[in-house]
């Protein structure tokens, strides 16, 4: 440190880095390795102090020299950090990751099997801009030369977005340039067969490897088709293509301690039951755990609002209160994250293409409209009616999602005019209008701050919990399908590939074919003298069995109901039909809006027939759409 003794609080601050930072290390190595290219003086400093922090908490929480230790570490850190301040500045992630990455480098730490799993962008996100430039610059390194550069660089300027293509890429010219750093045709054939062969398939799905290979085998024939490589280089074949379209994710895709992707339906089919149910048991202890734990901060805030006589509470809403409603709407109606980040309490006057908005009726009806970008279309959902009534009266099954609607728009009223914005998730701290709405780390930080450790560690996510409570309606509904497809509003197609796993589809399938044998073997003998003998089954067994087939939605259900002796036979059930069309919903619409008597039955039947036209086929919706504009054209008319 003798080069450093002028500078006295600098040398004060190196004799503390060397006293925490690991046996071999140096600790003016590591300052230099950590602000290179940085001139700043202050800047420096706060690049050692950060430092200093980083490796005294390690050295207090372990002394072990593997790399997943001190990975434990750091996430231990910024948690930490987190929980004692809500908003942790960029600076903070920035210099933690700068740190990280610096001991990474310098190999201080011995890499082991479970360091391999570790994401430091999980933990401090990376700017979107840093990681395309980090890429663009080596794929420079990589390329043979300035053309090949400039060529794959227009190439992937057309694609939506260009970091996916640049990792490709950059990992194809990697292995190539090992080979031969001019890129010969046997070098491009090798190079990329090693691509191909060191793809890391437990990070990734196997159509995802078919797809990015593609993606290398199409620049490629973009090249030579330029001229930029020889004409004679042949390439591999690409993998053969996926039949099996059900996504394998590499990560836990629900907040259950057991991963549902990574089972498989081996063994006997007792056994795979046995295992689904504990999977549902334990998926719905963690989701109503969750539930009740957002319900009861939404309550407390409401009782601060309540009390409060100022016209401070409609400034803005805290990150906790937040994320607590986002957990109850997307608990009850499968809105995607995205889509939900960016509810608008009215209609934009500047984007007059789509109309996305919230609409609440006088009853407490709620309607929302959100686009859905990647399927290019606008989703309209309805939330169970709810009103805001007065803290005594509440209690938590009524806080629901339209609850939490319309109290955030009394929340956000005052903020909402002086930003002079119709976004509904409005922070109190917010001064400015954001360019990007998301509340992933308010998520975590709420997880380590309300969750039980062991629920924390799983990471739960808004994404996962939708996830989740798409799973546990499809295992709770034996497999319903269409139900699970309205709760995330996808079509049947979408959510069987996507969302619900094969293993759990073999096992409901199984399940029902084994149901569907023995409710053929039951009518196969129906008429059989024996048939008892034949079944095995006594006539009490033999009773109660047919009454349990008959009950099964799939093969009775509704039929069983008509068959049993009632009481008086001279009563039976009415059955409503609610003809669609645009003027009867017009008059269910209107009805809903003006009638008095709730309790009616014609006010029910339009309240369910306008509900499910809502989260029903593109007609239906269609329907009520043209349904409000003739209600709007009513108005001027009048």
């Amino acid at each position: 440190m003798e080069g450093y003794i002028d500078d006295i609080f600098l040398h004060e601050k190196l004799a503390e880095l060397s006293a925490v930072i690991a046996p071999e290390g140096n600790a003016i190595a590591f300052y230099e390795a950590l602000t290179k290219g940085i001139t700043v003086r202050a800047y420096k400093l706060k690049h050692l102090s950060m430092a200093i922090k980083v490796f005294t908490h390690h050295k207090k929480a372990c002394k072990d020299l593997n790399l997943s230790s001190f990975q434990d570490s750091i996430a231990s850190f910024v948690n930490l950090e987190e929980i004692n301040n809500q908003n942790p500045s960029t600076i903070f992630y920035t210099l933690v990751k700068k740190v990280y990455q610096s001991a990474v480098t310098l190999e201080y730490f011995i890499h082991n099997e479970e360091s391999r799993t570790f994401n430091i962008f999980q933990l401090c996100p990376q700017n979107p801009l840093d990681v395309t430039e980090a890429l663009k610059s080596c794929l420079e390194k990589l390329s043979c030369n300035e053309e090949v550069t400039k060529a794959t660089q227009l190439f992937i300027s057309s694609k939506n977005v260009e970091k996916n293509y640049l990792r490709v890429f950059v990992n194809c010219f990697e292995d190539i340039s090992k080979i031969d750093p001019n890129w010969s045709p046997l070098a491009i054939k090798q190079g990329i067969e090693r691509f191909i062969d060191n793809y890391d398939n437990d990070n990734y799905a196997e159509t995802t490897k078919y797809h990015e290979i593609s993606r290398v085998l199409e620049l490629f024939s973009h090249l030579k088709g330029l001229g930029l490589i020889d004409k004679h280089t042949v390439f591999p074949k690409n993998i053969k293509r996926p039949s099996n379209s059900s996504l394998t994710r590499s990560t836990n895709p629900t907040i259950s301690s057991i991963n549902i992707d990574k089972l498989k339906p081996d063994g006997a089919m007792t056994s795979a039951q046995s295992l689904i149910e504990q999977f549902y048991d334990d998926l719905k202890t963690k989701l109503d755990y969750l539930l009740a734990k957002a319900r009861s901060i939404i309550l407390s805030y409401f009782r601060i609002y309540e009390l409060s006589d100022d016209n401070s509470s409609s400034n803005g809403l805290e990150n906790d209160l937040i994320v607590s409603m986002h957990i109850v709407i997307v608990n009850e109606m499968g809105i995607n994250p995205t889509p939900l980040y960016n509810l608008k309490v009215t209609i934009d006057a500047d984007t007059r293409t789509k109309k996305e908005f919230i609409k609440v009726e006088d009853d407490g009806y709620v309607r929302i409209n959100v686009i859905k970008w990647r399927q290019r279309r606008l989703q309209k959902r309805s939330a169970t009616p709810s009103t805001v009534p007065a803290f005594a009266e509440l209690k938590d099954e009524d806080i629901n999602a339209a609850f939490c609607i319309q109290f955030a728009i009394l929340l956000t009223e005052n903020r909402r005019k002086e930003l002079k914005t119709n976004l509904l998730w409005i922070r109190k701290t917010q001064k400015v209008i954001r360019k990007d709405n998301a509340f992933d780390r308010e998520f975590r930080i709420f997880c380590n701050k309300y969750l039980p450790s062991e629920l924390a560690k799983l990471e739960p996510t808004l994404m996962r919990v939708r996830m989740s409570r798409a799973i546990e309606i499809y295992i709770g509904s034996d497999g319903d399908v269409v139900k699970t497809a309205s709760y995330l509003g996808n079509k049947v197609k979408t959510t069987l590939s996507t969302y619900i796993p094969a293993f759990l589809q073999e096992v409901v399938y199984r399940r029902k074919l084994s149901v569907f044998q023995h409710l053929y073997l039951v009518l196969a003998t129906a008429n059989e003298s024996e048939k008892l003998a034949l079944l095995g089954l006594n006539q009490e067994q033999y009773d109660s069995y047919l009454k349990a087939v008959y009950k099964n939605e799939d093969f009775g259900g509704i039929l069983f109901e008509t068959l049993k002796p009632t009481k008086n036979e001279s009563t039976a059930d009415t059955e409503t039909f609610f003809i669609c069309s645009p003027k009867n919903f017009a008059f269910a619409l209107k009805l809903l809006k003006t009638s008095s008597c709730k309790d009616s039955e014609l006010y029910k039947v339009c309240l369910h027939a306008v509900k499910k036209a809502s989260a029903g086929s593109i007609m239906q919706k269609k329907m009520i759409q043209e349904a409000e504009e003739i209600l709007d054209q009513e108005v001027l008319k009048k």
